[in-house]
């Protein structure tokens, strides 16, 4: 049975990322920071991207569904 009908909320679409494309944080600690997509773990779902915190480029490990495409490379 397809979710709308169980009345579940439809996630996000499916989003392809690629290395070097810029992302925006819509969750978590980091919502609202932009950042570049460093590296991409498909198996886990995940995306190591890095960020200007306090003027320092850090890497964060993001899911996929707590990020938007931006920009492409």
């Amino acid at each position: 049975m397809d979710d709308e009908l169980k009345g579940k909320p439809n996630r996000r679409k499916r989003q392809t990322f690629r290395l070097g494309d810029t992302v925006r944080i819509l969750s978590g600690p980091f919502i609202s920071f932009t950042g570049k997509i460093e590296g991409i773990n498909q198996d886990k779902a995940l995306l190591k991207v890095r960020v200007a915190i306090y003027g320092r480029n850090k890497p964060v490990k993001l899911n996929f569904s707590d990020v938007e495409n931006v920009s492409a490379s």
